[in-house]
């Protein structure tokens, strides 16, 4: 069975464990073993401390066949910087990611939230004075590249309301996409090198 590394921001609910627990159920119902961040191999200490977790979260990326990465904007307009950092590692490991949002908006259209703020014509620039990513991309450019280029997807909710961190409809749909591209198809070694060769033709 694939080990799946579940990343994203459910680590700061108030009851992680139990939302965990649904995730991995789902997983198994794909053909996944899921890896919760939260029972990561801690060094031995009386209390975790950052430089254990730091440790203990790259030994399960390194340890898992793909990671599924919740990008739902965390606190401003983009998903976790702890997630976003994990899904750089797991790239450069060569290991397939697929992201997702329950927020189905554009980066875009979630930085300029009142369309006034589009200051000009042309590339639409902040009340700040500086510019908007503006490639229709569901995160920053890098995020989204990483997830397609390594042979994943990027799994957004249904128009309309941003959907709480606890509705896990997106999640599973990721999963599904996960499990029939990598169960149901091919290993993730053969379709990474095929889009690592893609993307480097491209570039």
């Amino acid at each position: 069975m694939m080990k799946a590394y579940l990343a994203g921001p459910e680590v700061f609910l108030p009851d992680p464990s139990a939302l965990a627990a649904r995730k991995k159920a789902i997983c198994r119902r794909y053909g996944f073993e899921g890896l919760d961040p939260c029972e990561n191999d801690l060094t031995p200490e009386p209390s975790p401390s950052p430089a254990s977790l730091f440790a203990g979260n790259l030994r399960m990326v390194e340890a898992c066949d793909v990671v599924v990465a919740n990008l739902t904007p965390f606190r401003g307009p983009s998903g976790d910087i702890g997630v976003a950092f994990e899904v750089g590692v797991a790239f450069a490991m060569g290991k397939p990611v697929f992201g997702y949002s329950n927020d189905p908006r554009v980066l875009r259209d979630r930085v300029l939230q009142n369309p006034s703020e589009a200051v000009g014509s042309g590339r639409p620039f902040h009340t700040d004075g500086l510019a908007v990513e503006d490639f229709g991309l569901p995160e920053n450019l890098m995020l989204s590249e990483a997830v397609r280029s390594s042979g994943g997807i990027f799994v957004r909710g249904e128009p309309g309301p941003a959907l709480p961190l606890t509705d896990l409809r997106v999640f599973e749909s990721c999963v599904a996409e996960a499990a029939r591209i990598l169960v149901n198809r091919r290993g993730p070694t053969g379709i990474l090198a095929e889009n690592r060769q893609a993307a480097r033709s491209h570039g």
